[in-house]
């Protein structure tokens, strides 16, 4: 019994197997067929559904479950034979030879099967001559009813959408089917060169023809002959590009910016138009989107435009889970596009949960950190959060101030330790101890995001040749350096000067507070102080600009000079080496040529 059931078995995975493979052939080959008529017209694919329809409701109960392998292998011989019927009328082979024969064979079979289970046999697909008149419309001879087979229905809006598509491919003088190659086996490295292959890959010709028919029907402004011709001269651009240049050039990008897509993401350039179009859409309703950030976003990182809409939706909704408010997550990708390549749980959570568990940051301050600094979701835990907020803690600054100032100015996680450095440099020149740096550079957070030779240089000379204050007014005091030299300080001080109210040292209140507290201060009209702003603040620019040039001149001038005194040195040196050298030389030949003359000299001694 055992064996028996065993035997039974295998009879039965035979013949699964056996059914499984026609029906994988019959896939294959109405699949085919389908990729033929991929651009049928909507009428015609409308019919072929409402056939499918049809037929599945008249298959019912026992006899639908007894024959839906039957007809399935049935319609894909169908499909089959009519492939070759519009092959053979395409290209014009005689139709009277062998292959007639075995079509009238297998029509022949076709029809006795139809006649045992009951049914008419179905029309003849087509002529075997490329008639238009006589293909016209299928059913024009005959009326169709209702109990007329399904499947001959959906055969024959399958075979028009074809004849369609391939008559307009001989139109355009393009082959009519392009051969599928035989499967090879592959490795690994060779299914990886196919992707990159694969992802470099031309658009192909009927992409190309879909793109030039998408842009006739557009509602963007498409670029002329001349000014694709200039562009191209430009950025070698290449013909097929130009409905997807037009589309970019639809949603702002500049020349520089197209340059950037041709260097960096040539990929976009060769993607079908309507999927960008479909992408750009996603991002202008789902996301709120609009031309200025998009313009931002495709400057930045254009492989946005090649993402599916799919793999955006669990960053965004991560992003406000958190508690990122939705109308600002325009803002926050626009500053860092990047993000929405990122994993979740590989690369936004651990960031998120390592600035709150690790550094300290209350969980409602996260969403306001992400909208100053969005990039620091992008940034390494190993390399660059955790290396900075060590630096800071080494500085003597608490625990809680370090995260105050990361909260408050968070791009101070992406500075340089050179540029961090420098700054610290400054305060110890300026003659302030590690306390008072850190009390400074704790209460003024963007500290470090100002320039010392453009901005905390200038301002400290002001302050301690004009102002009359020192080192303790700025550890007192720190926001003066980031208040505007031309905009406010001076402006105010001179303002004061002109009618003898300044005082000195000047309060730093003075420098605090808005323009209507100080003009009532100085007991003057604000008219009065709008108007000297507006004479005085160009000269003040003026001269830092001058002052500036002049830095950079001297500066120019000192590097130049020390440039000098290295080459001097280096040639003295160069120098000294070759001469000790000569001079060892010629000591060398001195000694050689002695004792050649000593040896010669015993040599005649002893032939005497």
């Amino acid at each position: 019994r055992a064996r028996t059931r065993r035997a039974s078995e295998r009879r039965e995975r035979g013949d699964a197997a056996t059914a499984r493979a026609r029906r994988a052939e019959a896939r294959e080959t109405r699949e085919s067929a389908i990729r033929m008529a991929r651009f049928a017209t909507p009428r015609m694919i409308s019919s072929a559904a409402a056939a499918r329809g049809a037929r599945a409701r008249t298959n019912s109960g026992a006899r639908a479950s007894t024959r839906t392998s039957e007809s399935s292998m049935r319609r894909a011989m169908g499909v089959g034979e009519a492939r070759g019927v519009v092959l053979r009328a395409l290209t014009g082979e005689d139709s009277e030879s062998s292959e007639g024969e075995d079509a009238a064979a297998r029509a022949a079979a076709r029809a006795k099967r139809n006649a045992a289970r009951g049914r008419e046999a179905p029309p003849a697909m087509m002529p075997a001559v490329f008639d238009d008149g006589a293909i016209g419309t299928f059913g024009e001879d005959e009326e169709c009813d209702e109990t007329k087979d399904a499947a001959a229905e959906e055969a024959r809006a399958l075979i028009e959408a074809t004849m369609l598509r391939l008559r307009s491919r001989q139109a355009l003088g393009k082959p009519l089917m392009a051969k599928k190659p035989a499967p090879v086996a592959t490795t690994a490295n060779a299914v990886a060169a196919k992707k990159t292959a694969r992802k470099t890959a031309k658009k192909s010709d009927w992409q190309s023809f879909v793109d030039w028919k998408t842009m006739e029907h557009q509602e963007y402004e498409t670029l002329s002959d001349a000014q694709f011709s200039k562009l191209s001269k430009k950025l070698a651009l290449e013909p097929q590009w130009r409905p997807m240049v037009s589309y970019l050039i639809s949603l702002g990008l500049k020349t520089a910016d197209l340059e950037k897509v041709v260097v960096n993401c040539a990929e976009l350039l060769n993607r079908p138009v309507p999927r960008v179009i479909t992408r750009v859409e996603y991002l202008q309703s789902e996301l709120g989107l609009e031309k200025k950030n998009l313009r931002q976003i495709v400057n930045k990182d254009p492989r946005i435009l090649l993402q599916r809409n799919r793999h955006s939706i669990p960053r965004c909704r991560y992003l406000t889970k958190i508690g990122v408010p939705q109308e600002k997550l325009a803002d926050v990708l626009g500053k860092q596009p990047s993000i929405l390549h990122l994993s979740v749980q590989k690369g936004l959570m651990p960031r998120v949960q390592y600035l709150k568990q690790e550094v300290g940051i209350l969980a409602e301050d996260i969403p306001l950190l992400i909208q100053r600094s969005p990039a620091v979701l992008t940034f390494s835990i190993e390399n660059q959060i955790q290396p900075r907020v060590e630096f800071l803690r080494d500085l003597g600054i608490s625990k809680d101030n370090v995260v105050k100032m990361i909260t408050r100015h968070p791009q101070m996680l992406h500075y340089s330790f050179e540029n961090l450095e420098e700054k610290l440099r400054f305060l110890g020149e300026i003659g302030m101890n590690d306390s008072e740096t850190a009390l400074t550079v704790t209460r003024l957070s963007q500290f470090f995001s100002l320039s010392v030779e453009d901005s905390l240089r200038p301002k400290f000379k002001y302050l301690t040749n004009e102002l009359g204050g020192s080192k303790d007014t700025c550890v007192k005091y720190p926001a003066y350096f980031s208040l505007s030299l031309d905009q406010r300080i001076r402006p105010r001080h001179t303002f004061l000067e002109q009618f003898d109210l300044a005082p000195d040292p000047f309060p730093m209140k003075l420098l605090s507070v808005k323009d209507e507290d100080f003009v009532v201060r100085a007991s003057k009209s604000i008219a009065e102080f709008e108007a000297y702003k507006e004479e005085m603040v160009p000269i003040f620019a003026a001269q830092t600009a001058r002052e500036k040039t002049l830095r950079e001149v001297s500066n120019s001038a000192e590097q130049q000079r020390m440039l000098l005194e290295r080459k001097r040195i280096e040639f003295i040196r160069t120098t000294h080496e070759e001469t000790v050298r000569k001079r060892e030389y010629s000591e060398r030949v001195a000694k050689a040529r002695q004792s050649l003359r000593l040896l010669k000299g015993r040599s005649q001694h002893r032939s005497r």
